[in-house]
């Protein structure tokens, strides 16, 4: 379905990540996800990730910031507060 998304995209494009867990098998399909976003961002169409994370959740602040480093598209960390 992103492919299909993919070949016709907005302008731009808002993508809101918040996980409560993810292992190592779901991290590899989020990547993948996020390399398809980043060829979106490529193709002149802007792409940005919002990545949420709890405010006592390190991990997940971190796995946001390898995300980010790794992948060519803008991310912007959200902290939710309970």
């Amino acid at each position: 379905m992103l492919e299909r998304y993919a070949g016709k995209p907005q302008t731009e494009t808002n993508v809101n990540i918040q996980l409560e867990y993810f292992n190592t098998s779901s991290s590899k399909c989020i990547l993948d996800v996020f390399k398809k976003l980043e060829g979106i961002n490529k193709g002149g169409s802007k792409v940005v990730i919002n990545w949420y994370y709890e405010e006592d959740d390190e991990d997940m602040l971190e796995a946001g910031e390898d995300y980010q480093a790794i992948i060519n598209v803008p991310f912007k960390m959200v902290q939710v507060v309970d």
